[in-house]
C-alpha cells in the first residue's frame, strides 16, 4: 500500500483511534522532555578540574538572550529576543535589559529593562554614549549619553537594508569593537543585504552577501571587510590583532583576512570573478561521518569529535585567570554537541592552521544551546543559553520564557567591582599594559571617545609611544600602535619607519594602517612594493595583498607585479588567492597588459585565472591574443597548461569563438607536447575556436572505443557544449557503450533528434539505476520526449516507480496539461496545501515507530538513498553536492527530517531555491544558478552542469520551490519509507 492513498484517510479520527486501541502513543519532542532547572544544570555540567560553573541569571529574569555585551563597570547587556523566529511587526517585545552583579558573588542582583519594542534583535554592544542594535532590516543607536539607563530618545536609525527575507536565522548578527577602533559584525549568507542611509535609493545601496563588514562610529563609514561562509556568528581577535569567526554550518572556523573570500560562494555577484576561496583554518571536523572522522551523529566517535556541526558565538580568551595554555585559543558553543568547543591555532604560512583541542564545558541539560560567550574584566567567562530545542535556534521557538547566562570560573570567588569610565587618560593608557584584554580594549575604547569628544590626548600619546620603543613585548607594542590609531596620533612617518621593524607582526599591522583610509601616497607604494620584493614574512605579503585592494586601478600594477613573482608563496594557504583578488579587477584597466602580468607570474593561480578572467571578459579576444601568443613562445609545459586551463574554463559555453591570428602557431606546437593533457587541452580549445581539424579529431576519440573512458567522456562534453552539427547521431549510436553511455545519455538533451526518445528507451532496460536517471531527465526536458516517456509506462515498458520525483517535478514544469493529467494517472498528484502536509506528518511520525524503524533493511534504504538523493545530496562522503551534505544534520530527530521531505519548500533558503528555463530550441531545464555572467550562464541541475550562451536562454523564471522536491514518498510503500528513514539515521 502506498502512502499517497493514505492520504485519503480522516488523519483525527485515525490517530485518535489508534491511541485509543494502544497501537501508538502520539507525544512531541517539546512536551517529552523539560529542561533543568538552571541551578542543577549548572551543577551537572562537566569542565576541566579547577573550573565552576555559576548561574548568574535565568528565567524569569532573562529569557531568549540571543546576545550580550559589557559595559565599562562589567555590567551585562542583555538582547532578549521575544519575536524570534517571526518577525513581528508592530507587536514587537524584544527588549534590552541590563544586569548587575554589585556584590561580587557571581550572580546578579540588580536587573533594569533599558528598551522594550525591538524586532527580531540579532546585535548588541555597547559604547559611544549608547547602545548598538542590530534588527534586520535596521542598524540602531539607541543613546544613553547620561549613563543613567534611560534612553536619552528613540533609536537612531543608522543603516538600514539588511536581509531578513529568506530563513529566520543566517542573517546580520553580532557586534565586537576590533583593535583598530571600527565596530565589527557578522553577516550570514541567506539573508543577502542592500545596505545603505534611510532613504538611499536602490542605486546608492551597496549590496552585501554575506561574511564581516565594520561601521566607523565617529566617521559613520560603512564597508565590507570579508566575503562568504554560510552563517558566521560572532568575531574576536588574538593578541597579534588577527581575527576569526566560528560559522554555524561545516566548515566551522576560519581566520578574516580584509578583502578575502570565503566559502561558499553559490553564484553571488559579491564572488563572481573570485573563483576559488579560501578555505577554512580548521583541520579537523566537529562531526563524524567524513572520511575517517568516525561512525556518525549522535555516536561516540562523534562525541570525541566535539558533538556536531553547529556553531555559535566566537571567543579567543585573552583573559587573566584561566591556565596559560588557553590564552589565544578559540571557543565557541557547540549547538547539537550541547557544549563549548575549544580549538586551538598555529601560525603556519601567512595564516593559520587550528587544531580540536579538548571541550572546555559540556552540558547535561537537553535544553542547553549556548549563543553568545564572553571573558569578563577578572578573566571569568559569560555564557548565554537559548533555553530550548531544535535545530540551531529552533524555527519552532517552543520555549518563550527560559534563558540562562551561566558564569564560567578558575581560582575565582568573589570578583571585584570596576568602572573604568572613572579613571583618567594616564590610568586608562596604562591599562593598555593589564594582561587581561577585557581592560585593555574597553580603556582603548573610552580613549578614542574622549579623543573624539576634543579631550587632550598627550599624555596617552608618550605613554603608547613609550611603550612602543621600549617594551620588548610584541603583543604590547601593538596595542600602543593600535591606541596611537584610534586617538588619531598615528601618522604616515611613524608607520612608514616601522615598516621596517624586525617583527612581522608590526610590519604587517603598519601595511594595514596606512591604507585606512583607503588610498595611499606613492612614497607609500614604493616602499611596499620594496616589502614584497625583499620581505621574508609571508604574514607581511599577506596584508599587501589585502591593502592593495584599495590601491585605485592605475597605481596596483607594479605591488602586483612584484606579488606575483614571489613563487614561494604559490603554496601558501591564503596568498595566492589574496593576490589574486587584488589583481583581478586590473582586468578593467588594461587587458594586454593584465594578460602579460598571468602569463609572467611565478603563481600558477594567478596564471590560471588570469587566463580564465580574459577568456570571460567581453574585449576577450584583445586578451586572448596577448594569452596565445604567449602559447605560441617555447615556454615551460607547466605554464602552458596553467594558462590552457585558464582559458578553457573562461570560454566553458561559449561557442564559434573568434580564432585568434596566432593561434595556428600554438596549435602547432602544442599539439605536438609530450604532455597528454597539453595536447588534449589544446584540442578542446580548437574546439571553441570552431578549428575544423581539431573537430575531427576529438570527434574520432569520442566514438574510439580503443580511447580511455575519461577522453572519450571529455571529448563527448566538449562538442555537446559546442552543439556540433550532426553529433547527436553519434550519441544515439554510442548509447549502446557502457563506457560512455551516461554522458551520451545527457548529452542527447541539447539536440533536438526525433529519434531520441524511441532510442533511449530501446535501451532502457538494460540501463544500470544512474543511467536510468539521466534517461529520465533527458527524456523529460522536452515535451514529446515526456510524453514518450509517458506512453511507455502506460504500456508498462516501464514501472511507473521508476519516475523519480526530481523527474516528475521537470516533466510538470513543461507546463503541459495533457501530460500532467497522464503524470497523475501513473504516478500521482503533488499535494499543495500546507495543511495535507502536517497532516502527513503527523501520520508519518505516528506510524515510523522506533520498534518499526528497527526491522528497516538498511541495504534496501541504500538502494532508495542511490534512487532518490544521492544525485543532490552527500551522506558519509557519498553523494552529489547539489544541495546540503546531510551527515551533520539532524537526522535522529524524526520531525525535522519529515518536515524537510514531505515539505522542503516551506523554509528554503535562496541559494536552493530553483529556477526554471527555456532554450530557443524547446528544451525546459530545472536547477540552481552556479553563476553567472554578461556572456554565460553555468546551471547545475539534478545530474548535470549545463553551460549556455546567455543568448540561448528564452526564458527563465524563479520558483519558489527549493530544489528538492515534494513528493519523494509519493511513489514509496511502507517498507520503502522504513527502509529509506533508517537507512538515513544510521551510524556509518
Amino acid at each position: 500500500m502506498s502512502f499517497k492513498n493514505e492520504l485519503h484517510m480522516d488523519y483525527k479520527t485515525l490517530l485518535l483511534g489508534l491511541v485509543l486501541l494502544g497501537i501508538c502513543h502520539v507525544s512531541y519532542a517539546e512536551d517529552a522532555d523539560v529542561p533543568l532547572s538552571a541551578e542543577e544544570a549548572a551543577a551537572t555540567c562537566k569542565v576541566p578540574e579547577g573550573f565552576k560553573v555559576t548561574v548568574f541569571a535565568s528565567e524569569p529574569d532573562i529569557q531568549q538572550p540571543i546576545g550580550f555585551c559589557m559595559d565599562d563597570r562589567g555590567r551585562l547587556w542583555v538582547a532578549e529576543a521575544y519575536s524570534y523566529p517571526v518577525h513581528t511587526g508592530e507587536k514587537a517585545k524584544d527588549r534590552i535589559v541590563v544586569l548587575e552583579d554589585s556584590d561580587g558573588d557571581g550572580k546578579h542582583d540588580k536587573r533594569v529593562v533599558f528598551y522594550e519594542g525591538l524586532n527580531y534583535v540579532t546585535g548588541i554592544e555597547y559604547g559611544f554614549g549608547g547602545i548598538w542594535v542590530m534588527t534586520p532590516p535596521y542598524f540602531y543607536f539607541i543613546p544613553d549619553r547620561d549613563g543613567d539607563d534611560r534612553p536619552d530618545g528613540p533609536p537612531e536609525v543608522l543603516l538600514d537594508g539588511f536581509g531578513n527575507h529568506a530563513n529566520s536565522h543566517n542573517l546580520a548578527n553580532g557586534f565586537a569593537w576590533g583593535p583598530d577602533g571600527w565596530l565589527y559584525a557578522t553577516h550570514g549568507r541567506t539573508n543577502w543585504s542592500m545596505i545603505g542611509k534611510p532613504g538611499d535609493k536602490e542605486s546608492d545601496r551597496e549590496r552585501f552577501d554575506g561574511g564581516v563588514y565594520r561601521y566607523h562610529p565617529t566617521r559613520h563609514v560603512w564597508e565590507p571587510y570579508a566575503d562568504g561562509t554560510t552563517n558566521p556568528w560572532g568575531i574576536d581577535w588574538n593578541d597579534y590583532g588577527h581575527a576569526f569567526i566560528f560559522n554555524c554550518v561545516n566548515p566551522h572556523l576560519f581566520q578574516v583576512i580584509q578583502g578575502a573570500h570565503y566559502e561558499p560562494w553559490r553564484a553571488r555577484k559579491s564572488s563572481q570573478y573570485a573563483y576559488q576561496r579560501l578555505e577554512t583554518i580548521a583541520d579537523h571536523l566537529h562531526f563524524t561521518g567524513l572520511s575517517h572522522y568516525g561512525k556518525g551523529v549522535g555516536s561516540a566517535e562523534e562525541d570525541a569529535a566535539g558533538g556536531g556541526h553547529a556553531h555559535c558565538g566566537t571567543m579567543v580568551y585573552l583573559g587573566d585567570s584561566f591556565p596559560d595554555k588557553y590564552r589565544n585559543t578559540l571557543f565557541s558553543n557547540n549547538i547539537h554537541g550541547r557544549r563549548i568547543n575549544n580549538d586551538i591555532p598555529k601560525r603556519i604560512g601567512s595564516g593559520y592552521v587550528a587544531s580540536h583541542g579538548p571541550d572546555l564545558f559540556r552540558s547535561t541539560d537537553p535544553w542547553f544551546m549556548g549563543v553568545t560567550l564572553a571573558y569578563g574584566a577578572s578573566g571569568e567567562v559569560y555564557l548565554s543559553d537559548w533555553s530550548d530545542t531544535g535545530e540551531c535556534h529552533s524555527r519552532i521557538n517552543t520555549r518563550r520564557k527560559t534563558g540562562r547566562i551561566y558564569r564560567i570560573t578558575y581560582g575565582l570567588d568573589q570578583l571585584p567591582s570596576h568602572d573604568l569610565s572613572k579613571q583618567s587618560n594616564a590610568e586608562l593608557a596604562k591599562l593598555q599594559l593589564h594582561k587581561n584584554d577585557w581592560h585593555v580594549r574597553h580603556a582603548r575604547r573610552l580613549l578614542q571617545e574622549r579623543a573624539h569628544a576634543g579631550g587632550d590626548m598627550s599624555v596617552v600619546r608618550q605613554h603608547m609611544l613609550e611603550v612602543f620603543d621600549k617594551d620588548p613585548r610584541i603583543p604590547r607594542k601593538l596595542r600602543a600602535m593600535w591606541v596611537l590609531q584610534v586617538i588619531g596620533s598615528l601618522d604616515d612617518v611613524f608607520l612608514v619607519k616601522a615598516l621596517g621593524h624586525r617583527s612581522e607582526d608590526i610590519r604587517s599591522w603598519s601595511v594595514t594602517l596606512l591604507c585606512e583610509a583607503g588610498k595611499s601616497s606613492k612614497q607609500v607604494q614604493r616602499r611596499f612594493v620594496e616589502l614584497a620584493k625583499k620581505d621574508e614574512s609571508a604574514l607581511v605579503r599577506l596584508s599587501l595583498a589585502s591593502a592593495l585592494q584599495r590601491f585605485d586601478l592605475p597605481d596596483r600594477w607594479e605591488l602586483a607585479t612584484a606579488l606575483t613573482a614571489r613563487s614561494e608563496d604559490q603554496n601558501d594557504q591564503n596568498l595566492p588567492l589574496m593576490i589574486w583578488y587584488a589583481c583581478e579587477p586590473l582586468v578593467n584597466d588594461d587587458i594586454s597588459r593584465f594578460a602579460e602580468l598571468g602569463a609572467n607570474s611565478a603563481i600558477p593561480r594567478v596564471r590560471i585565472n588570469v587566463a580564465r578572467r580574459i577568456a570571460e571578459a567581453k574585449q576577450s579576444n584583445v586578451g586572448l591574443e596577448e594569452i596565445v601568443q604567449h602559447l605560441t613562445q617555447p615556454i615551460d609545459d607547466v605554464v602552458a597548461g596553467d594558462l590552457l586551463t585558464g582559458i578553457l574554463e573562461g570560454v566553458n559555453g561559449k561557442r564559434g569563438l573568434p580564432m585568434p591570428a596566432n593561434w595556428h602557431l600554438a596549435f602547432e606546437r602544442l599539439s605536438k607536447s609530450s604532455d597528454a593533457s597539453i595536447r588534449e587541452q589544446i584540442i578542446r580549445l580548437a574546439v571553441v575556436f570552431q578549428d575544423l581539424e581539431a573537430l575531427q579529431k576529438l570527434r574520432k576519440v569520442a566514438n574510439d572505443a580503443g580511447s580511455s573512458a575519461d577522453d572519450r567522456n571529455r571529448a563527448i562534453d566538449a562538442l555537446v557544449g559546442q552543439r556540433l552539427p550532426g553529433f547527436d547521431s553519434d550519441l544515439l549510436k554510442l548509447l549502446e557503450d557502457d563506457q560512455v553511455r551516461a554522458s551520451a545519455l545527457r548529452g542527447l538533451a541539447s539536440f533536438q533528434s526525433p529519434k531520441t526518445p524511441a532510442t533511449i528507451l530501446s535501451h532502457y532496460a538494460t540501463m544500470t539505476a544512474t543511467e536510468r536517471q539521466n534517461a529520465q531527465l533527458t527524456l523529460a526536458s522536452r515535451k514529446p520526449w515526456a510524453r514518450a516517456l509517458i506512453r511507455a509506462i502506460e504500456v508498462k515498458q516501464i514501472d511507473a516507480s521508476e519516475l523519480t520525483a526530481y523527474s516528475v517535478r521537470q516533466m510538470r514544469s513543461l507546463d503541459d496539461s495533457v501530460l500532467n493529467q497522464k503524470l497523475n494517472r501513473v504516478w500521482g498528484g503533488l499535494r499543495k496545501t500546507s495543511d495535507s502536509k502536517e497532516k502527513r506528518i503527523r501520520f508519518i511520525k505516528t506510524w515510523l515507530t522506533e520498534k518499526r524503524l528497527a526491522k528497516a533493511d538498511l541495504a534496501r534504504g541504500g538502494e532508495l538513498f542511490k534512487k532518490h538523493c544521492a544525485s543532490c545530496h552527500q551522506l558519509f562522503g557519498e553523494g552529489g553536492k547539489v544541495g546540503p551534505d546531510i551527515t551533520g544534520a539532524q537526522r535522529h530527530n524524526l520531525d525535522y527530517m519529515l518536515e524537510n521531505i514531505v515539505d522542503p519548500s516551506a523554509a528554503v533558503a535562496n541559494d536552493y531555491q530553483m529556477e526554471i528555463f527555456q532554450t530557443g530550441d524547446g528544451r525546459t531545464i530545472t536547477g540552481l544558478v552556479a553563476s553567472e555572467t554578461d556572456e554565460t550562464l553555468i546551471v547545475q541541475t539534478v545530474n548535470e552542469r549545463l553551460v549556455f550562451p546567455v543568448g540561448d536562454i528564452k526564458h527563465r523564471a524563479k520558483s519558489k520551490l527549493s530544489m528538492m522536491p515534494e513528493g519523494l514518498f509519493d511513489a514509496l510503500t511502507e517498507n520503502d519509507i522504513r527502509d529509506l528513514m533508517g537507512f538515513l539515521r544510521r551510524q556509518n
